[in-house]
């Protein structure tokens, strides 16, 4: 492309050489031309200064294309990094808020287990008080209801009723039945 730039650009100065050698020859310097712009105005020039006008717009013309291809390559140049720009900044509050999404996850889900926790450890500092008390205290707790650290894990789900001595294991006996529990 570059050549073929340089070949055309080449072309071009050879062809103005020979017009302006053309009309400054003797034979052709002594016509003048009349220009009429619009039916009122008549300029007259001779060969050389037509074409050294003619020359001057084709320059001008020429610039103006360049300077309108250089400043829409500029302008598509901003907007593919504007996108691209606004791209990086949506990639990055998605990340962000995925981030964000997971510290609470892991915040609640430490939250869960630290309550599990305190439930265990009450559980276990009630469990020698609830001993030297009698079964009198006893049979008071049950009536209140149960804890949340007393509640059995239900293997259907739906079953909360409090864990005590008495009650059936997986096999459905007792220890009083002779049961024996795995």
């Amino acid at each position: 492309m570059v050549i073929l730039g340089l070949l055309l650009v080449l072309l071009a100065l050879v062809v103005g050489a020979a017009l302006i050698t053309g009309t400054s020859a003797p034979e052709v310097s002594g016509q003048d031309v009349d220009i009429q712009l619009l039916d009122t105005v008549t300029i007259t020039l001779n060969p050389l200064t037509l074409v050294i006008a003619g020359m001057a717009a084709m320059f001008v013309l020429w610039l103006g294309l360049v300077i309108t291809k250089a400043a829409l390559a500029r302008k598509a140049r901003l907007r593919r990094e504007r996108k691209a720009t606004e791209a990086e900044a949506r990639e990055l509050r998605e990340r962000q808020a995925a981030e964000d999404a997971e510290r609470a996850r892991l915040a609640e889900g430490e939250r869960q287990l630290e309550e599990r926790r305190l439930a265990e450890e009450q559980r276990r500092t009630e469990e020698p008080q609830l001993a030297e008390e009698g079964p009198g205290t006893e049979q008071q707790r049950r009536a209140a209801g149960p804890t949340l650290a007393e509640e059995r894990p239900s293997q259907s789900g739906t079953d909360t009723r409090p864990l005590t001595r008495e009650d059936p294991g997986p096999t459905g006996t007792t220890p009083r039945e002779g049961g024996t529990r795995p």
